[in-house]
């Protein structure tokens, strides 16, 4: 059916005024072989309705490799689900960033500004490039005033997502790293925990497992585990007996996982408290309950 130009003209400066009024938005996660996304308004969000997985060789290493294909996807999945005009926050791929957590000296305050101290300081963080050629992204860690978690993924990385994004005809609003996301989103997880408990937080995939372990609510170590359950039980309890060799004082072993999986129950010693999966509510992931932390909190 055809359209008049002046109805046509009206249903353009609607959509223009509802994105501006009434802006809808978009949580997507990027991962080298998925995509995962859902709506969110009024404080609430939509259903998951993108779980889509990725050819071989798409997105490797966090880095998308093909950039008009992956373009081409993401818009034809927004315009699916009416979303094209929404703001799409997006999560970077775990593989894209890597993380340090950083603690200022106790007798100086963590400036108000602490990115632009940071890149004029240019601490040895041993990262495989230099700060002046990465995104940085620095959050404070609750309890830690003098703790921060900066998560730096390389500048060619990020300008090469924000081009796919540009191809899908899309907003991009924001680009964040997993880790950091990943972390807002186990808050809720996380709140009363001692200090000196350890925590692993486990992602079972297709191909590949994934490890985060905290010391209380402070991460300490990740770790890509392989899936096959016999070697990714064993190569789980070489991490933790590494990392407790070098911190002899932590205590216990809390264990969530991002989703049910059959062999939970290995990861823990006999009598120990079963590994729970962690709360994400309405949410597609942890990574995509972290996202919309911000939102929910404003």
């Amino acid at each position: 059916m055809e359209v008049s130009p002046f109805l046509n003209d009206l249903q353009l400066r609607w959509r223009s005024w509802k994105a501006v009024f009434a802006p809808q938005l978009v949580l997507l996660e990027l991962q080298d072989d998925c995509l995962k996304g859902q709506s969110h308004s009024a404080r609430r969000p939509g259903p998951v309705t993108i779980d889509t997985p990725l050819p071989p060789e798409t997105c490797v290493a966090g880095m998308p490799l093909e950039q008009e294909a992956l373009g081409d996807l993401i818009g034809d999945l927004l315009a699916r689900d009416n979303l094209i005009d929404g703001y799409v926050l997006a999560s970077l791929p775990p593989e894209a960033s890597q993380w340090r957590v950083l603690e200022w000296p106790s007798a100086d305050p963590v400036p108000q500004d602490p990115l632009a101290a940071l890149r004029k300081l240019d601490p040895p963080l041993n990262l495989p490039y230099s700060l002046s050629d990465a995104c940085l992204d620095v959050q404070p860690l609750p309890r830690h005033p003098n703790q921060l978690l900066l998560a730096a993924t390389p500048r060619t990385l990020v300008e090469a997502w924000e081009k796919v994004f540009d191809l899908a005809g899309v907003h991009l609003d924001r680009l964040a790293p997993a880790q950091t996301c990943l972390l807002a989103g186990l808050a809720p997880e996380l709140t009363g925990l001692g200090e000196s408990e350890l925590v692993a937080v486990v992602a079972p995939g297709e191909e590949i497992c994934r490890l985060f372990l905290l010391r209380g609510d402070v991460p300490v170590f990740e770790k890509t585990l392989p899936a096959e359950p016999e070697q990714m039980v064993a190569e789980f309890d070489r991490c933790v007996a590494f990392y407790r060799r070098q911190d002899p004082s932590c205590s216990g072993l809390k264990v969530f996982l991002s989703r049910p999986w059959d062999h939970a129950e290995r990861l823990v010693p006999p009598g120990s408290p079963s590994p729970a999966e962690a709360f994400c509510g309405d949410y597609g992931s942890l990574v995509l309950q972290g996202l919309a932390s911000a939102l929910v909190a404003a």
